[in-house]
């Protein structure tokens, strides 16, 4: 598939669903969601984290404000150590959980927690960069990651075309792509890997792909 095309599919994909999540948030049916990244869970063994890179609202969202605030300069660079402490997920996931626990009993209603995650991904986007959410704080990235980590297909790497330039590290959103190894070629971490087309597009030698992974 050419880059044209590829680039049409995953723009058009992002695009469709953030509109029918802003239809359920409308229409005040924004748990039907759930249906939308359960889905994406199930799927994550076989196919990846395809949830966070084609369908998830936030990611589509939180991608031009990350660079637009970079373009405006308020994005920090420097970040407290504590702030990139992936078990913060686990905190986020507590607190979701129990506000929707808190609001049903309290409150006697369902608390739009879709709709508070995707406004707090977005203004924290703005001042300091995207992986904090997709790598620190997201309570959805749990079971995604879980299911990433043992993807029959994902982003790979053919090795023998590896140029070794380091521009896939740079794009990564999620510092899934480092480079290993004595003679520095370029690997992705299948649990991290949003499956965006970032590091394919930046590959100066097409030898990153979306296709079968080696594991068992």
């Amino acid at each position: 598939m050419n880059n044209t095309k590829r680039t049409v599919i995953y723009t058009l994909s992002r695009l469709i669903f953030l509109a029918l999540f802003i239809f359920l948030v409308v229409t005040g049916q924004f748990q039907l969601w759930l249906i939308v990244y359960i889905g994406g869970v199930l799927v994550s063994p076989i196919l990846g984290r395809v949830y966070c890179g084609y369908v998830c609202p936030m990611n589509t969202v939180m991608r031009p404000v990350e660079k637009l605030s970079r373009k405006l300069g308020v994005q920090r660079q420097r970040l407290p150590r504590w702030l990139e402490n992936p078990n913060l997920r686990y905190i986020m996931l507590v607190a979701t959980v129990s506000t929707m626990v808190l609001g049903r009993k309290v409150l006697g209603k369902e608390m739009p927690i879709l709709l508070i995650l995707f406004v707090l991904s977005v203004v924290l986007t703005f001042f300091v960069k995207a992986s904090i959410w997709h790598n620190s704080l997201c309570p959805y990235s749990l079971l995604l990651g879980f299911g990433g980590r043992f993807a029959r297909h994902s982003r790979t790497v053919e090795n023998a075309s590896c140029a070794r330039t380091n521009r896939c590290v740079k794009v990564c959103p999620v510092g899934a792509v480092t480079l290993t190894g004595a003679e520095g070629k370029a690997t992705i971490d299948t649990a991290r890997c949003l499956q965006c087309e970032d590091c394919t597009d930046a590959c100066p030698r097409s030898a990153i792909s979306y296709s079968k992974t080696t594991k068992l």
